[in-house]
């Protein structure tokens, strides 16, 4: 029989999950398994395996595969948007000319020595209809932001009198997003068939050629 004051007793609170640096290991453990198998092939078991902890300890660091799946792309969008943040800092027609080849140069360069990010966006363009909307949101934050960060690049183009002035920045931007997603496919179905760098590289001169107000 129940007692009346356990029948009455009001739940203890669940702790907290704890967050410290086995977050980084678990992390790294489910980017490649994401890379190896998918978004629906891979499995907190198999996270936890990978990361030689128990399923059990994962919840006290993430609630469920789908936070596993944000985090992994904070981190490495994370990553890209410092080292772009340090590039941009042209201030006159010479410097900028330089930083817009360099940031073709830099996106090929990331691709090269992490190639699990064009592994994410091909995941992200072929499950999204078994992803659920919490990581969908996430995805879509992420590209607005991307296309954001290269309309203000386009902005500054045309402030600096390089970009005609009539020219979309956001339009621009989506060229520059579109085009580097396409090549980055290429590049990672086809491998050292497709030369990424040189790809970017020539199209980076295409659309300072196409944009510019000296042609």
């Amino acid at each position: 029989m129940i007692s009346p004051a356990r029948k009455n007793a009001v739940p203890a609170p669940q702790p907290a999950r704890r967050r410290g640096s086995l977050d980084q290991v678990l992390i790294d453990a489910a980017m490649d398994l994401f890379a190896s198998y998918g978004y629906r092939g891979t499995s907190l078991a198999r996270i936890a395996r990978a990361a030689g902890v128990t399923k059990g300890a994962l919840y006290w660091h993430f609630a469920d595969k789908e936070e596993f799946f944000i985090a992994v792309v904070a981190k490495v969008l994370g990553e890209w948007d410092l080292i772009f943040e340090k590039s941009a800092h042209a201030t006159n027609a010479v410097e900028f000319r330089a930083e817009f080849g360099r940031l073709f140069d830099t996106i090929a360069e990331l691709n090269e020595k992490n190639p699990w990010v064009s592994r994410l966006l091909l995941i992200i363009a072929l499950e999204s209809h078994k992803i659920g909307p919490r990581v969908l949101r996430s995805m879509r934050k992420a590209n607005l932001d991307g296309i954001a960060s290269f309309r203000d690049l386009v902005e500054r183009g045309q402030r600096l009198g390089i970009f005609d002035p009539e020219l979309d920045p956001t339009w621009a931007a989506t060229q520059i997003f579109s085009s580097y997603l396409g090549r980055a496919m290429l590049w990672y179905l086809h491998g050292p068939r497709f030369d990424l760098r040189r790809s970017l590289r020539r199209q980076a001169r295409e659309f300072m050629r196409q944009w510019s107000v000296a042609k």
